[in-house]
């Protein structure tokens, strides 16, 4: 027994140090190189500063067709959502009472004329005999009254035919403008305007579109201050840009001018209403759409890197940059406006730092990474750069 437990010391001293090495080679298997990231450095463009808002389209004209007489419903002249220009047909009320009307009044009107031409000659035979003194002065005034009231009723009959005239017009329901046509709200064979003007239904003018949208006080104050020739005129003369796009488009391929603001302020809110003004030559805009609007402020020189790399936390907007030795530090910035997926830097960056653009995951301050440099961050084509381009 002793010799055996002789035997396995010896063993474990002569096994003991390989032992030992491969459990050091093992310890440094595990150490792992630091993660690679990728970084870009901010280059400096010139950039156009925007505010953007959400705002609700509405059309230019819009009118509410209701019936002005009463009467039973007889013909509809038009399709829904047809074009129709001012002036064209869309309705007809039964007109036969109104036209009857129309008979009588003309009729009242012939018989007044004809007592008024009595009155007169009545009167001048009067105005004959008295100056032979053959009738008494009272007599004379009397006629001389007559033939007034003679006169009078010709003017009351006259606008009698003429109210009877306008009713039988309002038979026919016309468009007031051109525009489209909404679908009828009244089918023919009811009685319609007995008890109220039914609306029958609504025309609207879609060749141009307004969007209203309410810009804070904050953004407008700048402004203001800055052009006392936008305090003291009407937007529309100005031609203020300003760009739109619809809930299914990432950019604002729609563009337009100012054309209003309000001229006080909404103190529950502290926003000031604005309107934009739209062409709409393909009929897609409608009222009642939610659209998001981008109005172009300023142009100038800025810092930019990719969106991506811009990270915020409740202390702010801050970016992961990589030191001379590789280790990761943060860096709280000043943002500006955001561009086709650049962010433009107002402060706390030069070209000299390496902001981490992907790999952000993997990276934490104070820790050391691998950095491969990535292609500088570069606006892409702006709302004016790509109207040029259609115009061209």
């Amino acid at each position: 027994m002793r010799f055996v437990a002789k035997a396995f010391v010896v063993m474990l001293i002569a096994v003991g140090p390989l032992l030992v090495i491969g459990c050091k080679g093992e310890k440094a298997k595990r150490v792992m190189p630091p993660p690679q990231v990728t970084v870009v450095h901010p280059v400096q463009k010139e950039v156009t500063r925007y505010l953007e808002y959400t705002g609700t389209t509405a059309a230019l004209e819009s009118v509410d067709i209701r019936a002005r007489v009463s009467g039973f419903l007889e013909k509809i002249c038009f399709e829904p959502r047809a074009k129709v220009k001012a002036g064209d047909l869309l309705f007809v009320i039964d007109p036969r009472q109104y036209q009857a009307m129309v008979d009588e009044s003309r009729a009242k009107l012939k018989a007044q004329k004809a007592s008024s031409k009595l009155a007169q000659t009545d009167l001048q035979i009067a105005q004959q005999l008295e100056s032979k003194e053959a009738i008494s002065a009272l007599r004379l005034e009397k006629k001389s009254a007559e033939r007034d009231v003679a006169g009078a009723d010709v003017d009351l009959a006259q606008a009698t035919l003429e109210k009877a005239s306008l009713d039988l017009e309002w038979t026919k329901v016309t468009s007031p403008i051109d525009g489209r046509v909404s679908r009828n709200l009244v089918d023919v064979g009811n009685l319609v305007g007995s008890v109220e003007k039914t609306l029958l239904t609504t025309v609207v003018n879609d060749s141009s579109v307004y969007v209203y949208f309410n810009a804070s006080e904050l953004d407008m104050l700048p402004i203001w201050r800055s052009s006392a020739r936008i305090r003291d005129s009407s937007f529309a003369a100005q031609k203020i840009p300003v760009y739109m796009a619809l809930a299914d488009e990432t950019d604002f391929p729609h563009k337009g001018f100012l054309d209003f603001a309000d001229t006080k302020i909404d103190p529950s809110t502290g926003t000031l209403q604005m309107r934009g003004i739209f062409d709409n030559p393909d009929g897609l805009l409608m009222g009642g759409m939610f659209v998001r609007v981008r109005v172009p402020l300023e142009k100038k020189a800025t810092w930019v890197i990719p969106e991506v790399a811009l990270q915020r936390d409740q202390g702010g907007p801050y970016v992961l940059t990589v030191s001379s030795e590789n280790v990761v530090e943060q860096r709280r910035v000043k943002v500006g406006t955001v561009v086709e997926g650049v962010q433009a830097i107002e402060q706390g960056l030069t070209d000299k730092d390496a902001v981490i653009a992907a790999g952000l995951q993997r990276a934490r301050p104070g820790s050391k990474v691998n950095p491969v440099t990535s292609p500088p961050a570069s606006p892409q084509t702006t709302p004016e750069e790509k109207g040029k381009a259609k115009e061209k």
